[in-house]
């Protein structure tokens, strides 16, 4: 027996662990300063999981990530654990990237794969590339748990979406001909007739604004089954590439099956069964994602070795343990010591690419100009670099010498302790940071001072028409809030005829919600049908004898009202308003054209958009938050004109909204929600 299987086996002559007791409790101090490290992040990502249906399969993303490390546990056995330099960079990137993206980044979706990358880097470092072979797609494969941005989702699932529309209104029509049931589609919008009657209403409005629901999970499912069973690289590649029309496929199923629900069962196409009805999609995903592995298999048989190695004996040393050497506390010492050091130059270069990145932020807090502060931090910023290379280069070759001079054991004792001394010097500088500068990293809900639905009606030429009723559940569901308000107004001085002297008036409020990407209006109008013609930035003007400017807040105006029970003073953000407008036109008449104008009120503050909502909106220190969508639709085709009818409504209007919200100087004097009854109004519409 060679001395490599003595090591091997325990005094009874069995196998040792894949890994020794000692491994699991370095794999246990990892596990928690990382979890710690990325907490927020975590929680966040948990919140979203449990809040939003479509993203709630990033439950199961790490399970099937630790199932795949079940199945592979026998490789791993037949595996030499080494340290690889490379991984430290990659770590460093991941989590200065990471720290980025809290501030001033504000971006939950790079904060995700940056956190992937950080995790990526600290394996590598510590597990070496051969057992990488086999981590790797664990690692990656956790970046289905991260919620796209808005953004970027609209852009690539509104395509496929447009796709789905259409193949299922051709299916509908082909099976419908044995029923008498037609389809016809505008936009995302599919229109159903059943023995020659129009049915109302028109079906999948909701489903268009969310682009293709439950494309991820689809993507998802699609990728583990490739992974999850033995298979050879080229078949794996293409069950990866086949997951995209699969889901699109499935997809064209589901609004099949909802568009004859919808004919002969209205009640089970929407609420709660709708959803249900997606979910049952995931079994013949499942289904066809085996056929097309067993069409794999069939096409090319080759015996090849069971990779995942089960039942096979070791040959070598378990993972992450090491032997023990008398130099293990000063090792252990030492690579603490190095690995914190890193890390500290890690935030110091954090610091100066912000300062590079935002110099205005740099003159905020030490003065100057902006681009002093930008040529000052470059140059520290290279300063660090050069650091951070002569530790590479000179400290980090006497811990851990590339030749055979050191065991593999102290090799390893060096890589987990600089692991440690990492995440430990992270984790205490990004509390450092938070308390120092009181940053509250998850804001608490503000309730409205009254519900939306008992906003006063304008006392000028703005007369009420009629307010909507309440929105279906699959809708509300897309609108991400039950604290709305849809009315109509009609101007009475309006001299011209026509839908001119209409105005469409859609308010939402927001809090305390984890994901803050308030939901806009183009893609709905793009899926109702409508073609856009024109959009852009532009701005309103406030207008008023009443308005006048608050003594108490600089730049601030206050609006003089009846009493709403909270003063007769109702404070609004100024007169000028940022917003985005757009213009539809409408083919179903004569392609007239509608505008669309809309803004946010965060905080107390305007903005035109929800990136601006995101990026500035809310103060790390704000212990509070909300956002109000305001929107506005008026069928005046000339943009210029419709901005002054726009603005002519809100004038009236915005000082009755602002009643609704909270007021943000009392928000931030304490003064609300504190004094708020135990039974304040939700602020949902009535009859919900």
């Amino acid at each position: 027996m060679t001395s490599t299987a003595v090591t091997n086996l325990t005094t009874a002559g069995e196998a040792r662990p894949l890994i020794t007791p000692r491994g699991w409790g370095w794999i246990g101090l990892l596990t928690l300063l990382f979890v710690v490290l990325h907490r927020n992040f975590l929680y966040r990502a948990l919140l979203i999981s449990l809040d939003d249906n479509d993203w709630s399969h990033a439950l199961l993303v790490p399970v099937i990530g630790a199932y795949y490390l079940f199945q592979n546990r026998g490789r791993l056995m037949r595996m030499t654990s080494s340290v690889c330099w490379w991984g430290l960079p990659i770590m460093l990137v991941g989590m200065v990237s990471y720290a980025f993206f809290i501030y001033p980044g504000q971006n939950d979706m790079f904060q995700g794969y940056s956190m992937i990358i950080a995790l990526f880097g600290l394996v590598l470092f510590i597990l070496g590339t051969r057992m990488m072979t086999v981590l790797w797609f664990p690692i990656l494969y956790l970046g289905f748990g991260v919620k796209v941005s808005q953004k970027l989702w609209e852009m690539i699932a509104l395509k496929l979406q447009n796709i789905a529309s259409v193949s299922s209104t051709f299916l509908l029509n082909m099976i419908g001909l044995a029923l008498d049931v037609e389809a016809s589609v505008r936009g995302n919008t599919i229109e159903l007739y059943h023995q020659g009657m129009k049915l109302h209403p028109p079906m999948n409005v909701a489903e268009a604004c969310s682009g293709l629901r439950m494309l991820m999970a689809f993507l998802a499912l699609g990728v583990a089954m490739a992974f999850l069973a033995p298979r050879s690289w080229w078949q794996r590649v293409v069950m990866v590439g086949m997951t995209l029309p699969i889901a699109v496929a499935v997809n064209v199923g589901r609004v099949t099956t909802l568009g004859f629900l919808h004919v002969y069962a209205p009640e089970y196409a929407k609420g709660d069964f709708h959803i249900f009805v997606g979910m049952l999609m995931l079994i013949p995903a499942a289904g066809l994602f085996l056929l097309l592995g067993w069409v794999l298999d069939k096409l090319i048989i080759a015996d090849e070795p069971d990779e995942r190695g089960q039942g096979e004996a070791q040959t070598d040393r378990p993972l992450v343990a090491y032997e023990p050497t008398d130099t293990d506390g000063p090792t252990i010492i030492k690579g603490l010591l190095f690995g914190s050091g890193l890390t500290l130059l890690a935030c110091v270069l954090y610091v100066l690419l912000i300062a590079v990145v935002r110099p205005d932020i740099a003159v905020q807090m030490v003065g100057g100009s902006e681009p002093v502060a930008r040529g000052v931090s470059a140059g520290g910023l290279l300063l660090v670099l050069l650091l951070m290379w002569f530790g590479a280069a000179r400290i980090w070759p006497r811990l851990i010498p590339r030749d055979q001079s050191v065991s593999p054991g102290r090799k390893r004792a060096v890589a987990l302790a600089m692991g440690a001394g990492f995440l430990v010097t992270a984790m205490a500088g990004q509390e450092a940071t938070v308390r120092a500068n009181k940053v509250v990293m998850f804001k608490q809900d503000v309730p409205l001072r009254k519900q939306l639905d008992l906003l006063e009606h304008p006392s000028g030429h703005w007369r009420f028409i009629s307010q909507d009723p309440p929105l279906g559940k699959d809708i509300l569901e897309e609108l991400g809030t039950t604290m709305y308000l849809n009315r109509t107004y009609e101007d009475t001085a309006w001299a011209g005829g026509g839908r001119g002297r209409i105005a469409d008036v859609h308010v939402a409020y927001y809090t305390g919600t984890p994901d803050t990407v308030p939901h806009v209006p183009q893609q709905c109008f793009k899926a109702s049908g409508l073609v856009h013609v024109a959009g852009g930035a532009t701005a309103l003007k406030l207008q008023g004898e009443g308005y006048q400017e608050d003594p108490a807040a600089p730049g601030g105006y206050v609006h003089a009202v009846k009493d709403t029970g909270f003063g007769k003073e109702v404070r609004i953000p100024g007169l000028d308003i940022p917003a985005t407008y757009f213009t539809f036109a409408d083919p179903r008449r004569n392609n007239e054209q509608v505008n669309v104008v809309y803004f946010f009120v965060a905080n107390g503050k305007y903005f035109k958009g929800p990136n601006e909502v995101r990026l500035k909106g809310f103060d790390l220190r704000d212990k509070y938050s909300y956002y109000c969508k305001v929107q506005v639709t008026v069928g005046v085709q000339d943009k210029d004109k419709a901005g002054e009818r726009i603005a002519s409504l809100l004038s009236e209007l915005m000082p009755e909204i602002m009643s609704c919200l909270p007021d943000w100087v009392d928000v931030t004097e304490g003064r609300w929600p504190a004094e708020a009854p135990a039974s304040a109004p939700s602020g949902a519409v009535a009859g919900e």
